[in-house]
């Protein structure tokens, strides 16, 4: 606890507070004691979203228990940081919306976000500093995993819905996902709607991908190898296993793929194609799934 006292000096009273210096003192002890943390493991945790209608941040702050994510002093550190990872996102040109990893080291220089959004003040510490304070008044461990943002173009119509799973707190849950939905509907609250049950189904599915020509060369050779192998294991001739793994290779895209896979919050609906090429004619304007996160 900080006490205010007057110490008598030979000449007369002065006052011997510093706070700005005891604020400092305490900030670094939480950092050193998060250093002498650092080599254990973090594998809990939550993710913290912060959006507006056109741009979405999104950070996994890890712990080393779940205990610990139900803290308040922790949640309301991954507010402050999604905040900042936010601010740090709006602050670049808005080129598409295909999610946009952002640098852990930039995040961590800039200022943890106050309360209400925007920058911090010019008071506020690094956010990485901040993260270390954390550390050492929790007790664990704290790592900023990963972080970031989900943007409509400048100018594109359209909006950003997010859904949390889970949540502990206001945008601080397990789970999260959020989509880029590109449509000049004009039933705002609709497209919303629609946008926030896409995000349910992507909590629901995980999907990799959005589209098939997304989806990385690598992990498609990958697959192709082992479903030629079991294919090939049934003693079947050539033409065959070749349809086999076509077959087969349509089953993975539905797994991987956002647009193939089954919408999970109404299987009547086919497809999440489908799906959005109904909700277009619905609304009366297409709606393209741009990008989710």
């Amino acid at each position: 606890m900080l006490q205010r006292r007057d110490a008598r000096c030979g000449d007369g009273a002065r006052d011997d507070d510093d706070v700005e210096g005891a604020v400092a003192w305490l900030r670094k002890s939480g950092v050193a004691s998060a250093a002498k943390k650092a080599g254990r493991g973090a594998n809990e945790g939550a993710v913290a979203v912060a959006a507006t209608d056109r741009e979405l941040a999104v950070i996994e702050l890890n712990s080393e228990t779940d205990f610990v994510a139900r803290n308040t002093v922790f949640q309301e550190l991954a507010r402050g940081v999604v905040r900042s990872a936010l601010a740090l996102g709006a602050a670049e040109p808005a080129t598409g919306p295909a999610p946009r990893d952002l640098d852990l080291g930039a995040l961590g220089r800039a200022p943890l976000a106050a309360d209400g959004g925007g920058g911090g003040g010019s008071g506020a510490p690094p956010v990485a500093e901040a993260v270390g304070v954390a550390a050492g008044t929790l007790g664990e461990n704290l790592v900023l995993r990963r972080a970031c943002v989900l943007r409509l173009a400048d100018g594109a119509p359209g909006l950003i819905a997010r859904y949390v799973h889970n949540a502990y707190a206001d945008g601080v849950g397990r789970t999260a996902a959020a989509v880029a939905l590109q449509s000049e509907a004009a039933d705002a609250d609709a497209l919303r709607r629609l946008g926030e049950q896409l995000a349910m189904h992507v909590v629901a599915a995980a999907p990799l991908y959005l589209e098939r020509d997304g989806v990385s060369a690598e992990h498609l050779e990958r697959e192709r190898e082992i479903l030629v192998q079991r294919a090939r294991a049934s003693g079947k001739p050539d033409p065959i296993v070749e349809k086999m793994v076509q077959g087969q290779l349509t089953k993975f895209y539905q797994e991987v793929v956002l647009l193939d896979q089954p919408y999970v919050v109404d299987p009547e609906a086919g497809a999440v194609r489908k799906m959005l090429a109904a909700a277009s004619k619905e609304l009366g304007a297409e709606v393209a799934l741009g990008g989710f996160v």
